[in-house]
């Protein structure tokens, strides 16, 4: 399916985070991209809702950003790429796990004018699991250049002191890089190294959990920014105790049942595990649109 090298692996470790190349050809990007615009006006081919809807056309709002989370339960296109063995498979080496399962997935389109996405850590907004472990994968589905909202990372940053605070996410009303530059004080780094990627559509980067990463204003007139963002835990994950939970995580915390500290495979599908295992039904639920893609190339 996909190995990754010792290069590769200390690269990410040490940066914390991976750039692949072409991860999604051409044709499944084009078809992705199609189904946007329908599920932002509404149009669910599942007629399940995702966890979270932020815009959509007729708010009258047309720099605004448009989020949704957990899109993989409303439309089997983005589920065939949300819940493909292969993505999992790399975000488990990256983990050094045995397995991964999902914990979410973002959606996001960004137009002209959109507001910046505040520096953060996907940990920040990820503490109902245990153990506290998390990857994620960000796939550019358009060109992503620096002057449009492309993603920013701090290289090294997930190596830093873990943030105890959840800052404001969108349009916050400090620089959007403020609450990084305070992190990057208590942890001793004067001048954090902050990279603004360019990657075509398709390609990708994973991610640390703790890393430090974010976008700013799309600055490009006539330009969409979207992206496809995937969080993945280790497969063994279970629930903390009722009580052991700080601010964040609330989208996975409402599928907690109680007195039941396990993840239900229904709403955190494992998605690869090392000796085959996948929630069953993930067959017949969507294609895996990558089984069938070459072999990737990884930077």
């Amino acid at each position: 399916m996909v190995s990754l090298t010792q290069e590769q692996l200390r690269q990410f470790h040490e940066d914390g985070f991976l750039i692949v190349e072409n991860l999604l050809d051409e044709a499944l990007v084009d078809h992705l991209v199609g189904r946007v615009e329908p599920l932002f006006s509404g149009e669910f081919e599942t007629g399940v809702y995702p966890d979270e809807w932020y815009w959509n056309p007729s708010l009258g709002l047309p720099g605004a950003s448009g989020q949704m989370s957990n899109v993989w339960k409303s439309d089997r296109t983005f589920a065939s790429v949300v819940l493909a063995a292969k993505v999992g498979k790399i975000a488990a080496a990256l983990g050094q796990w045995s397995g991964s399962r999902l914990l979410s997935d973002s959606l996001w389109m960004k137009p002209y004018g959109a507001t910046e996405t505040t520096l953060h850590q996907d940990s920040m907004y990820s503490f109902y699991h245990t153990p506290q472990k998390l990857v994620t994968c960000w796939i550019a589905l358009s060109h992503a250049v620096r002057g449009a909202s492309t993603i920013e990372y701090v290289r090294g940053s997930h190596r830093w002191v873990l943030s105890d605070a959840v800052p404001e996410f969108h349009a916050p009303s400090r620089s959007y890089r403020w609450e990084m530059e305070q992190a990057a004080k208590r942890s001793g780094v004067g001048a954090p190294d902050v990279l603004e990627l360019e990657m075509k559509p398709g390609s990708c980067a994973f991610h640390h959990g703790h890393m430090w990463h974010g976008s700013g204003k799309n600055q490009m007139l006539g330009v969409i920014r979207r992206s496809l963002v995937m969080a993945y835990i280790p497969a063994e994950s279970r629930f903390k105790p009722t009580g052991a939970y700080v601010p964040g995580g609330y989208i996975a915390g409402r599928y907690k049942r109680f007195g039941d500290d396990t993840m239900d495979e229904s709403f955190f599908p494992i998605v690869w595990q090392e000796d085959g295992y996948r929630t069953p039904f993930l067959a017949g639920y969507c294609a895996d649109a990558l089984t069938e893609q070459p072999p990737l190339v990884l930077a």
